[in-house]
Formats: structure tokens, sequence, C-alpha cells
């Protein structure tokens, strides 16, 4: 009787929860303020900051930085989306290069019409890349435009590569547009700076990071994180994301301020830019709006005045260039447009001076270009015979 009655008491006793590792990993996630996201058996953290538009990063406020979005008109800036489709996004992976690489953190900063929106996503363990893919795609929809620094040629074929592992349980990757500011800005700075890192592009516009965790750190502080799970250990690594995709919204803003604006020191540079990208109307406006425009700017006017069939507007550029290069096309167009041959003997030798004068310099170039114009010299001659 006695052991019966023990065992109704034991049967309405409540049963203890057994608390499991990942439950104190995720009370620790929570307390940082992040968000537990779970699929199937899998979970990742997901991490959100709201600032309103009037906030300033580096020199410029969000509300500014949507604007610089939404008018952008170079063809490089230029999206063709809504601005919350948009999305500065950075990665942070455990190496470089190698099918063994994954990312651990993945995020990005969205302008919304009130405010910009900072999330990020945290792998918390390798094996659970399906609910991180999973929370990521889903927030980020359908079809997007990225701005990255390097991002088209190292973060999204990182995404697609791991997207690859997971595709069976996860949606399909969104259709995508690129703006990557690392291409900008060799561009415009190039000439100027001995590297184009993010962190000394920054520190050239007077906005130094100070006590930021070097990035080559971060897989080391995964690792760690990952054996101890413990989420502090991840927090330098966090700050430091956060910063870069911040940094993003702030240096597409310089940068579209610079090729839009009225600037003379990249007024040549946006002229060069818009006839590479194939924009050959804007660049020849471009080009015809500068003040004291050099040599190459006015050789590359000349060339696309020439490729355009405004070849009138060309021949006065060619002869105020006066280098190898302008007068060979002068003589070429002596030669075989207005049948001047004796003209183009003319700028053929002028030509074939300044290849003697260049020899003790660039010998190889100035052979080759000697032999060149010989040829062309040799022609004409027989033609005037």
């Amino acid at each position: 009787m006695k052991a019966k009655l023990a065992r109704l008491i034991k049967t309405t006793e409540p049963k203890q929860q057994i608390e499991t590792p990942d439950d104190v990993e995720q009370a620790k996630w929570k307390a940082l303020g992040g968000e537990i996201l779970t699929f199937e058996k899998e979970w990742c953290v997901r991490l959100k900051e709201m600032y309103p538009l009037e906030s300033m990063y580096h020199d410029f406020t969000y509300g500014e930085a949507r604007r610089a979005v939404r008018e952008a008109t170079h063809p490089f800036f230029a999206v063709d989306v809504p601005t919350d489709r948009v999305l500065f996004m950075d990665t942070e992976t455990t190496g470089l290069r190698g099918s063994g690489t994954s990312i651990f953190l993945i995020g990005f900063a969205r302008i919304h019409e009130g405010h910009l929106e900072m999330v990020q996503y945290v792998l918390p363990h390798p094996a659970f890349e399906t609910a991180f893919y999973y929370h990521f795609l889903n927030d980020i929809g359908d079809e997007v435009r990225f701005v990255t620094y390097n991002g088209k040629s190292f973060d999204w074929p990182q995404i697609k590569t791991r997207h690859t592992f997971v595709k069976s349980k996860v949606k399909e990757l969104p259709a995508v547009g690129h703006v990557d500011l690392l291409h900008a800005s060799r561009r415009l700075l190039k000439p100027t700076l001995e590297s184009v890192s993010l962190k000394a592009v920054e520190a050239h516009f007077g906005h130094e990071r100070v006590d930021d965790l070097p990035g080559f750190l971060a897989p080391m502080h995964y690792f760690q994180y990952v054996k101890e799970r413990e989420p502090d250990i991840l927090r330098p690594v966090i700050e430091h994301h956060h910063a870069d995709c911040l940094s993003l919204v702030s240096l597409y803003t310089r940068l579209t301020h610079l090729v839009e604006g009225d600037g003379l020191m990249f007024g040549e540079e946006r002229a060069h830019w818009l006839s590479d990208l194939g924009n050959e109307d804007a660049a020849l406006k471009t080009y015809a709006q500068l003040d004291n425009p050099s040599k190459l700017a006015k050789m590359r006017q000349a060339m696309l005045l020439k490729r355009t069939g405004k070849i009138d507007e060309a021949l006065p550029l060619f002869e105020q260039v006066g280098s190898i290069e302008s007068l060979t096309e002068l003589a070429k167009h002596a030669e075989h447009q207005t049948k001047d041959i004796d003209r183009a003997i003319v700028y053929t030798n002028r030509a074939l001076e300044l290849v003697e004068a260049r020899r003790t310099v660039l010998k190889q170039t100035a052979f080759r270009a000697q032999r060149e114009l010989q040829h062309r010299l040799a022609r004409l001659e027989r033609k005037r015979l």
C-alpha cells in the first residue's frame, strides 16, 4: 500500500526541466539583445539595432544616405529598386578562400522611411548553416542590390558556395545587383593612397578606427567561441562587423557626392569612368565642362569624339595633345580621310621625333613605336611617288 501511494505521489510531481548547453548559450545571447531563430532542429542568432535618420555616422546622416541612394544618377552608383531593397552588406568568414571556408557572421544596414535598420546573423555552430541561411534569405527578399567592399568578388561568391550545401531546404538565392565600393575607391583614390582597404579609406577621410579588432583575428575569436559557447568572445567581431556595415553607408554617400558633384578634383575621373561604362553622351558632356583638362583628358575626349563620328571636333584636340598617339591619329586621318599624304608624312615625322626623345627612358616601348611609325612612313613615301 505504501509503495502504491509513493508511486501516485511521484506521478503528480511536476517533472523538472533539464537545462541543456543550448539553453544556457541562448540565454546568454538573449541577455546581449539577441533573438533566437530556429529552423527544424537548428538555430541561429539575429541582432537588430535601429537608428533614426537624423543620426550621423562619420560625416553624413542616414537621411543624407537615403537621398544619395534615391538620387544617384552615375551608372556605377544608381540602383533600380526601392531604397529598402538596397543592403549595405558585409560578412565575416573562417578564412579567405577554399571550400572549407564558412561564413559565421553576415549582416547588412538597410534604410527605411523613418530609420536605418542594422541586422546581423550569427552562426552559433558550423552544423547550423541551414537555419542561418534560411532566416537570412527569408529576411532579405527576392530581389536586392548589395553595396559592399569587395563583395562582388568575395562575399557574394562565398554565400553562393555555402548555399549549395543547404539549397534543398532553404529558398533560392535572390536576384541581385552590386555596387562594389572597392572599385570606386580604386578609381578615385588609388593615385593618392598606398592601400585602398576600407580602414585605409576611412582614415583618409579623417575617421581612423580606434581599438578596432583586426579582421584577420575574427576567425580565431569564432573558433574560440564555438569551443567555449560564450557569446562575449564574439563581441569584438560583432562590433567590428557592425562598424563595417555602417561605414559602407557613409562611404557610399561620400563617393556619390564626389562623382555627382561639381568637384574639380574628380571631374576628369568622372568623365573617364562614364566613358568606360559606355555612357558616351554623359562622358562627352563632362569632358566639355572641364575648365583645365589634362592631356590625358583631351586625348580620351578626342578618341571618344572620333568613335562617335565627331572627328571634326576631335582633330583640334589631337593637335593640342601633341603626343605620339595623337599625332598618329592625325596622320591616319590625313592619309585615309583627306588623302593629304604630305601632311600625313609631317605628322608621322613629328611622332618619330618624340619616339627618339623617349628611347632613353622606355627602350622597348619606344622601339616598337618606332618600328610602327617607320612602317607607316615608308608606306606614305611610296604613296607620294
